[in-house]
């Protein structure tokens, strides 16, 4: 077929795209192939972790040729792992109380980080659409209607049961109770987890089957050549084995994840030294994650067997391509909405751990020991029936000076390896402290129980067993080390908002249809373009918006097909 233009429903003038129809059926090792060759599709997806193979799970058996790229193969190896390496010059990044390097917290082969993630789902909440006068950077330009629709359809590739997250739907499935806390400024939250879905392993075989796609393994993206700065002309890709090729196709699609999205447009210099489509210095900034911390203990009046909420149930999906796969859900606190707009402060969610507490005797052989819960005791009842530690999760404020850039050390590849400048600031830790006060104040008006915060105090033995299966014993209080002003914050390697969606360049790097501001036929998919992080887990945001993406480039592709466009068969 001839090459035609395609008129972007945005407004934003005509983009070539050709768009031609094939017949293939592999996953290729890229190692295999011939040196300086070229290889063609009408999309190619650079990233095969939830938001890649999303997309190529939506094209399946359209008449779009999609060629995706992975760096690793179907499992992990060290010398592909190590090309994730890079420096952290900022805010330390820790998990569990131990230090993590940028390499472990995001995995280079099919799958991605889904290959380590914790199946936790639950949609945005609508504040996080929303401007906030306070916030220095908020809002997104959708609505939250607008993805409402797209997080039903995530449900089927997460493989949860579908698009209900309200308290009742789940008190009832589960035949359990959520918190009995409901008030203005604390409800209940609902999560559903799909653990392990590892998307490589789920949907390898049907990308291994699919009659439109190919898969090149061991590919790494090193360069998004072009001429002139606003268009993508190929891909340049490397193996480490000395292979390399290079791919051109109609519609690129950089779905690497909310680092190495950024650390790919600023390694591709042909016509800019800061990078591909980064004329605004945008590419980079406004790195968030969600805040981890460890938040203190408390006591239930329940007994454990009463809050088993708490700690989730399980539930089997009764129809549709997972029919009979079981996942759980379970329950946690949260800020509402509507407290979150009268105080001018972010959004924060606490968990809880369970622990049994022995018959007669408030203690547990490890972790919380009875001399730290034994003022809590006389604002209870005579003889409470649950431990739990508390921990938190916490939105951060978008900040223009938590970035991603390129370090001068470089990669086996030759590659430019990322820095990292994490930084959040005082007002985020004040604001997590807020919360949990108010949280902690709910659960006391309640007379669900009495937490005690020790922020700074709480440290988790990961390494240690757990004592009589209690998850909870690994966990102990220091409460000299009680420090509000400068608490240890961990990640959730959730990396947000570094190719950030705006309806202008001057505010973000990609448009609401996720295709970058200044190049014409490049879109970016994944955690990158949220425009904030809220408090939800993105990985079922990510899916979704990677669902609407992949409708965007069909509907460009049945404009041609109906012969919409003027000059198109």
């Amino acid at each position: 077929m001839d090459p035609c233009r395609i008129r972007s429903k945005s407004g934003r003038g005509d983009r070539t795209v050709l768009l031609r129809i094939s017949r293939i059926k592999m996953l290729t090792d890229a190692r295999t192939l011939n040196s300086g060759s070229s290889h063609q599709a009408d999309v190619c997806i650079i990233g095969g972790g939830a938001a890649g193979i999303t997309m190529a799970m939506e094209l399946l058996n359209s008449d779009l040729r999609v060629l995706l790229l992975e760096s690793g193969g179907t499992e992990s190896d060290a010398a592909t792992q190590a090309l994730a390496q890079g420096e952290s010059i900022g805010a330390p990044v820790t998990s569990l109380d131990n230090p993590v390097s940028l390499d472990q917290t995001r995995l280079r082969y099919l799958g991605g980080t889904t290959n380590h993630w914790a199946g936790f789902c639950r949609p945005l909440s609508p504040i996080d659409f929303e401007t906030r006068d306070h916030l220095l950077v908020s809002g997104w330009p959708l609505d939250y209607a607008d993805m409402v629709p797209y997080w039903d359809r995530a449900t089927e590739w997460v493989r949860i049961s579908d698009g209900d997250f309200s308290v009742d739907t789940w008190e009832r499935r589960l035949g359990v109770s959520a918190p009995p806390i409901d008030t203005f400024a604390v409800e209940p939250l609902a999560f559903q987890i799909t653990f392990p879905t590892k998307f490589g392993d789920v949907y390898g075989a049907d990308l291994r089957a699919a009659a439109n796609i190919e898969v090149l393994l061991h590919a790494n993206a090193v360069n998004l050549a072009g001429d002139d700065g606003q268009t993508v002309t190929h891909v340049d890709v490397a193996t480490l084995s000395g292979v390399s090729f290079s791919v051109a196709a109609r519609a690129y699609v950089l779905a690497a994840g909310g680092i190495e999205n950024a650390r790919l447009l600023l390694a591709s210099t042909d016509n800019d030294p800061a990078g591909l489509g980064n004329s605004n210095d945008l590419v980079g900034r406004y790195f968030s994650e969600h805040l981890q911390i460890y938040a203190g203990f408390g006591v239930l009046e329940p007994d454990f067997n009463d809050v088993s909420g708490l700690r989730g149930g399980e539930v089997a999906i009764t129809q549709g391509r997972h029919a009979g796969h079981v996942h759980g859900a379970k329950f946690a606190l949260g800020l509402t909405d509507a407290h979150l707009r009268s105080t001018a402060t972010t959004g924060v969610e606490l968990q809880f751990l369970p622990g049994r507490l022995p018959d007669g005797v408030p203690l547990q052989e490890q972790g919380i020991a009875v001399g730290e819960i034994s003022a809590l005791m006389a604002h209870t009842g005579p003889e409470p029936g649950t431990a739990v530690y508390l921990q938190a999760l916490a939105e951060q404020e978008l900040n223009p000076q938590s970035r991603v850039m390129l370090g001068t050390s470089t990669d086996a590849l030759g590659m430019r390896q990322v820095q990292l400048d994490w930084q959040y600031t005082t007002a985020d830790r004040r604001r997590v402290i807020a919360g949990l006060r108010v949280m902690a104040e709910a659960i006391g008006a309640a007379d669900w129980g009495r937490v005690q915060l020790v922020l700074g105090g709480v440290h988790a033995d990961a390494h240690d067993h757990m004592v009589s299966g209690e998850f909870l014993s690994i966990f102990r209080s220091v409460p000299d080390e009680i420090d509000l002003s400068g608490f240890p914050v961990g990640v959730g390697f959730h990396h947000m908002c570094t190719t950030r969606m705006a309806d202008s360049a001057a505010e973000g790097v990609v448009d609401p249809d996720c295709r970058m501001h200044e190049v014409d036929n490049l879109w970016v998919a994944g955690s990158s373009v949220f425009a904030t992080g809220g408090t939800a887990t993105p990985t079922m945001s990510i899916v979704a918006l990677s669902i609407r993406l992949a409708d965007h480039l069909q509907d460009l592709r049945r404009d041609f097909a109906d012969g919409a466009i003027s000059g198109c068969p």
